[in-house]
């Protein structure tokens, strides 16, 4: 009897049914080792060495797993192709003892691939195995040194982590180039002029006489409108070509999480959970990958079906192959593609909705991209006004497509080539095309959009910095942190998300500096291919950053890290100038004689207005009897004495409805998840909550 180890109980259940009765396997459920959460655990003065310890909860199951090793049969570990798979694969032979363990790996769950790999069989790869436990413990000394410090700088509870934080420092930046935009005026003249078939094209204002048309206000619009009023144009230019736009590669990593956040709307995590869910289950191949290639076997098979199914016309001469642009993580060998191009997500058994939405869009772009190309006729076309006083040039770029290709089952546009393209089949010059309408368009430039995930996943890819597998993780935990909200499903820097990206930025500029931080990448996979060794890499990142710290926190008081600008207002203890701080729940006033003098003033945003027809007003504080003001704070608004700090007194803001149960009046509250509802206010004596009604009633 033999036995075979994965990480989780449904990829253990997939390999189970290729594997004959000489084999049992058993799932880890992910690490059984880890550096525990409460402690450094590395010894820097013995070069570096993790101090690992079992993972809470898991040493029943590794006294279950030391039962099943069998005596006189072999122990495969079929952890994932990558380095963390392989960390996975070494700590579980370590835990339960095993003695010549085999190791092998398939890059996607199918009865071949997994026959196959048992054929040949390796050992552990302790260079895979090492660069892991590098990026882990770099990781925990950064984070947790750093993090030492910014709680004393700014507040308890902070952290800050190596690759997380250049993404913050992404966001942020954006966010301060949205700030200090200055948007200027300009304005578009559009003509829609119809052709003898019958079809209105908008062309564009591109010139006056021979100068290239620009115009910063609405008095030279008035005077080209008077100019051109209802003329009849003429095309006085046709430029005609051919354009071929050729199939895109298949996914990887970083290009799913953009392509399923774009299309379908999932974060970069829930993208890669379902991707992992599809994996696991056999349907598609490894989903943590830079690679653009897909195997001969394949390639042939997709060949195959194209031909069968959209047509011979839909096959190229030869196969597609696509250069990597990216020199991330080399984890894997083929692109993301489904195990069988035959199936549809909808003859796939066990998926949910959201899995069938990701395995029909991985399964159509794999395809796609062994199509052919897509044929168009390409016209560039200027037109101009007849009777004017000045030469108007209009032009239009359009389009006719000739043959499909590959947009016939991956129809999305590709790039600006693609952005506003017309379509028209016919036009010669010296036709007569009539003026419908002129269409002036006032405009203001605008900044950069913040970032969605995916084009954060681009840039970070872009940069180099972190690796494809990580980037989902990076994004939840700046978000987890609370340094990042979504607002209108893009990302935004929150107060303390700016100041602790100020904090790094000023102090710990080498850290968050994205060509380092690709550096620290390129030596990690360096010691992943045996050229560069694990301590004097750490070493040469742990020593600076020390340095950075002790002189950091002699030099550096932390009134002068919270503190965000000057403030008009003056203290109302001593008269002096105020400052705006941020404290534990936001933005305030503080004295600028802090902290010899201990006045301070709330920051609230007058834009709140109570409605009293569904809200409690307090007046009066019951122990002071001063006035009560609304505070945010938080978990939300709450009450407040007018006389904090030497009266401390709040209450919740609550509702005019009773509780059905004990008369109380209701408060709407937050659970542990972010999500809503309305409760008792005597909690916990009384554990009432309002039911939310049922959609649609």
């Amino acid at each position: 009897m033999n036995l075979v180890l994965v990480e989780s109980p449904a990829k253990a259940k997939t390999i189970e049914k290729y594997l004959g009765k000489d084999f049992k396997v058993f799932a880890t459920l992910g690490h059984v080792i880890d550096l525990p959460k409460n402690k450094l655990a590395v010894d820097v003065d013995k070069g570096y060495e993790p101090e690992f310890v079992t993972i809470k909860g898991k040493a029943a199951l590794i006294r279950k797993l030391k039962k099943e090793v069998p005596k006189d049969g072999d122990v495969y570990l079929a952890m994932d192709p990558d380095r963390e798979g392989e960390a996975i694969a070494y700590h579980a032979a370590q835990s339960l003892k095993i003695k010549n363990p085999k190791r092998i790996t398939f890059h996607e769950i199918t009865k071949n691939a997994v026959l196959e790999a048992v054929k040949s069989p390796r050992e552990v790869d302790m260079d895979l195995v090492t660069a892991q436990f590098a990026r882990r413990v770099l990781d925990r000394l950064v984070g947790y040194k750093v993090s030492g410090l910014l709680w004393k700088k700014i507040r308890y509870g902070l952290s800050a982590g190596r690759v997380q934080s250049v993404a913050l420092r992404l966001i942020a930046q954006r966010e301060e180039e949205i700030k200090n935009f200055v948007a200027q005026e300009y304005w578009e003249v559009y003509a829609d002029l119809e052709t003898s078939d019958g079809k209105v094209v908008r062309f564009k204002l591109v010139k006056i006489e021979s100068k290239r048309f620009k115009a910063d206000n609405s008095s030279i619009i008035e005077e080209i409108l008077q100019d051109i009023k209802n003329n009849s144009f003429n095309i006085v230019d046709v430029k005609k070509g051919k354009r071929a736009v050729n199939a895109p590669p298949p996914f990887t990593t970083s290009t799913l999480q953009q392509a399923g956040n774009n299309h379908l709307g999932y974060s970069a995590k829930r993208t890669m959970g379902l991707a992992q869910s599809l994996y696991q289950q056999g349907y598609i191949t490894y989903m943590r990958t830079d690679s653009q290639n897909m195997s001969k076997e394949a390639i042939e098979a997709f060949r195959g079906y194209i031909g069968g199914v959209l047509g011979k016309e839909y096959v190229p001469a030869t196969p597609n192959f696509f250069r990597k642009k990216s020199k991330l993580a080399q984890e894997a060998h083929e692109a993301i593609r489904p195990t069988d191009v035959t199936k549809s997500g909808s003859q796939l058994k066990g998926l949910d909705p959201q899995e069938k939405k990701l395995y029909d869009m991985i399964r159509n772009r794999a395809i796609a991209s062994q199509m052919s190309q897509a044929l168009y006729d390409t016209f560039n076309i200027d037109a101009q006004p007849e009777n004017t006083k000045q030469t108007y040039t209009f032009n239009v770029s359009a389009q006719n497509c000739t043959f499909e290709g590959f947009k016939k089952l991956w129809n999305v546009k590709f790039g600006k080539d693609d952005e506003d393209v017309q379509e028209i089949s016919k036009i010669e010059k010296g036709d007569k095309l009539e003026n419908k309408e002129i269409v002036p368009i006032q405009k203001f430039t605008t900044p950069k959009s913040r970032y969605t995930e995916a084009t954060l996943v681009k840039q970070l890819e872009l940069l180099g910095v972190g690796r494809p597998s990580t980037y989902a993780t990076i994004i939840s935990t700046i978000m987890d942190r609370g340094y990042v909200v979504k607002v209108e499903k893009k990302l935004a820097p929150t107060d303390i998300g700016m100041l602790v990206n100020s904090f790094l930025v000023n102090h710990f500029n080498r850290m968050v500096d994205y060509k380092y931080t690709a550096k620290v990448e390129d030596g990690l996979d360096g010691i992943a291919e045996g050229k560069v060794k694990y301590e004097p890499f750490i070493d040469k990142e742990y020593k600076p950053l020390m340095a950075d710290i002790e002189r950091i926190d002699k030099e550096v008081k932390k009134e002068d890290v919270v503190t965000f600008e000057k403030s008009d207002e003056k203290c109302p203890e001593c008269g002096s100038e105020m400052v705006v701080k941020l404290g534990r729940y936001g933005k305030f006033l503080s004295c600028s004689k802090f902290p010899n003098c201990k006045g301070m003033k709330s920051l609230e945003n007058d834009d709140f207005v109570l409605d009293e027809n569904k809200y409690v007003k307090e007046t009066k504080c019951e122990k002071c009897g001063k006035d009560m003001i609304m505070k945010n704070g938080k978990f939300g608004r709450y009450w407040a004495c007018s006389d904090y700090p030497k009266c401390k007194t709040t209450k919740p803001l609550m509702l005019l409805e009773k509780c059905p149960d004990c008369g109380s009046n209701l408060v709407e509250r937050k659970g542990k998840w972010g999500r809503s509802f309305t409760g008792c206010s005597a909690y916990p004596k009384c554990k009432y909550i309002k039911k939310a009604p049922k959609k649609g009633s």
